[in-house]
């Protein structure tokens, strides 16, 4: 037992045998956290986001770069209000991003295109890393959740239509199809229809910002970058709030349970 396990178990008042269930109580603590962070953003992202980010056809300049980044820093402000109140740790909003990707990943290759027979080209999903990234780092440089809500907030938004560009930029590209011209990705989507509702078949690009030409995406990526800031201020208050914890008092048998000692009898708030 090295010099830190001591301190350990001086601090915690656990005994030796019970140290090791009780690093094995964190990594199981930290396994369920991921699940919940995982899910949580998850479903968040399916109930406001939704069909907007499913197919590649409907990514457009208009409502993708507005939708996708206000539906997301809903659950990147919260986890990052968790982990910056807790634990000091600026990674919330990168990590809740992360596997938020890689569960919408999963659920793209096995949903879309194993089961329901899409290709992956037309369900490829987005990306919100890049600024998450920029918001936590903004956190670690201010400490100041209002100037990462200012800041932050306004480059999770501008940010999102250029870190994507790198995948999405091919499916703009016009081709000829059958005597018509139109872009990769409405090829893609005509090929392989999906439900007989209007909102699947009606022209994406019909919109008021259509005025301003091959402005509409910053257009729409600064409008959500000004709801970003609220909407980023919202959600770490509710962070702050998850994070309050209220103190139970607990008996000797209890302690004992768990391996904590104590005198017999003595009432200890944890």
């Amino acid at each position: 037992m090295n010099s830190n396990d001591q301190a350990i178990l001086a601090i915690s008042g656990l005994s030796p045998q019970t140290l090791r269930w009780s690093r094995t109580f964190d990594m199981l603590i930290i396994v369920i956290a991921a699940f919940l962070v995982w899910a949580v953003s998850h479903i968040n992202f399916l109930l406001l986001a939704g069909d907007w980010d499913f197919f590649i056809d409907w990514k457009d300049r208009q409502y993708w770069v507005l939708i996708m980044p206000i539906s997301t820093i809903i659950t990147a402000a919260a986890f990052q209000s968790i982990f910056w109140n807790l634990f000091r740790l600026p990674i919330g909003a990168t990590a809740s991003m992360m596997l938020l990707l890689i569960s919408v990943w999963i659920v793209r290759y096995h949903g879309w295109h194993t089961w329901a027979g899409f290709p992956l080209s037309l369900v490829v999903p987005a990306s919100c890393v890049m600024g998450a990234i920029v918001m936590d780092t903004i956190l670690v440089i201010t400490r100041s959740w209002v100037l990462t809500g200012v800041f932050g907030g306004v480059l999770f938004s501008v940010l999102f239509f250029p870190s994507n560009w790198t995948y999405l930029a091919p499916y703009f590209l016009p081709v000829e199809h059958m005597g018509e011209v139109a872009p990769i990705a409405d090829i893609i989507g005509y090929t392989f229809p999906r439900t007989a509702t209007p909102e699947y078949i009606r022209i994406i690009e019909r919109g008021n910002l259509r005025t301003f030409e091959d402005s509409a995406s910053w257009v729409s990526a600064a409008f959500g970058g000004f709801l970003c800031i609220f909407i980023y201020w919202i959600f770490w208050t509710v962070g702050v709030v998850a994070c309050s914890t209220k103190s139970i008092a607990v008996g000797q048998r209890f302690m004992m349970l768990f391996g904590f000692k104590g005198n017999k009898g003595a009432e200890v708030t944890q």
